[in-house]
């Protein structure tokens, strides 16, 4: 994007200092992320997907009262000293995002300083450290009632929505792709099963409803530079009603395998086990004297869950022609999709191990 226009969005908010530079920020999905230098400090801008994210007051009000109510009961008790929440700075009219004459939606937060993230846990420390800050995060809100949070995108963890729409996708075929996910599609038919037990845990409310971050990868931590300890939590766009099965179900998602989420190579798509076993332990060192026996119970359940689920929408996304996630290459929702079903089946092959390490922790 053009400077010029990022200064002029820029200079609708309430900061310190005169612009300076802008750089692309991140690599997310969803939204375009810029970081902003002015001559005081730093800002992160994002222009908000306004078709996935369609109610952008709401969703920022969403993030204002889970932080506000964070930064409270971190001050109360501030057991990760240098913890800090990035806040939403507000518009000079008083708005919490701009919107621009091209109707785009726009955000500013504050910056963490010193702060890095990272792609893959590459050793049982950092896996620890990032699974601890997902931990104190959600232990700080886990008093917040879910029927005060707006739901950012309808349906998100809906499996058995996400299954319909696979379905629908399958049947019309209109961009003539199935002949080249045969076994994707076999391997979706034959996990039924995740769906039905998702609903029956919830149906018979054995798993309570909490407001959750819904979007733990591992590169939504923030890590001091220098000591790699978790400082932040970030990404906030998803903070809704939701269960800690989706939330410790996803890091397990992304933070035990070494491979890239669109690895190519599925040979490099492992279990690591040292980093399983780090990143329960930093998550339910802030978590577990918070959470019902039946969430511990189902844990693992939700690492093959989560998995499946964001392979079923890769691959639902790779069928209907590549509408909702980003993509750079030919067939790259397609890729993303075989690197989460064979994480899958490598849980599934060692369920009783992981079920056993949750256990001794």
């Amino acid at each position: 994007m053009q400077q010029h226009k990022l200064v002029e969005i820029i200079n609708n908010f309430l900061i310190n200092g005169e612009f300076v530079s802008s750089k692309s920020h991140g690599n997310g999905h969803i939204n375009d992320t810029f970081l902003i230098s002015t001559t005081s400090e730093k800002y992160i801008l994002q222009k908000i997907n306004h078709k996935i994210f369609k109610n952008v007051d709401n969703l920022n009000k969403n993030i204002i009262k889970a932080l506000e109510h964070f930064n409270k009961k971190q001050k109360e008790n501030p057991t990760i000293k240098k913890f800090i929440e990035p806040g939403i700075i507000f518009c000079k009219n008083g708005d919490n995002h701009f919107k621009d004459k091209e109707g785009n939606f726009w955000r500013l937060m504050n910056f963490i300083p010193g702060s890095t993230s990272i792609e893959v846990a590459e050793n049982p420390e950092t896996a620890f450290e990032a699974a601890k800050a997902f931990g104190y995060f959600q232990n700080k809100i886990i008093d917040l009632k879910p029927d005060d949070f707006f739901s950012t995108i309808k349906d998100f963890h809906n499996l058995e929505m996400r299954m319909k729409s696979f379905y629908r996708v399958l049947e019309k075929n209109t961009k003539n792709r199935n002949q080249f996910a045969s076994e994707e599609i076999k391997f979706v038919k034959s996990h039924e099963y995740l769906n039905n037990k998702l609903k029956e845990l919830l149906e018979s409310n054995q798993i309570p409803i909490r407001v959750t971050h819904n979007d733990t990868k591992i590169n939504n931590v923030l890590l001091d530079k220098n000591t790699m300890k978790g400082i932040s939590v970030i990404d906030l766009d998803t903070i809704m009603p939701g269960t800690i099965l989706f939330d410790f179900g996803d890091m397990v998602r992304t933070f035990t395998s070494p491979a890239e989420e669109d690895e190519k190579n599925l040979s490099k798509v492992i279990l690591r086990l040292e980093i399983f076993k780090a990143m329960a332990k930093g998550y339910l060192s802030q978590l577990k004297d918070s959470l019902t026996k039946t969430e511990i119970d189902y844990l693992v359940f939700g690492g093959k869950l989560m998995t499946f689920m964001i392979g079923l929408r890769f691959l639902t996304d790779f069928l209907d022609g590549d509408v909702y996630f980003k993509t750079k290459r030919e067939n790259h929702n397609l890729d993303r999709c075989k690197t989460q079903f064979k994480l899958l089946t490598e849980m599934e092959n060692i369920d009783d191990v992981l079920q056993r390490i949750i256990k001794e922790i």
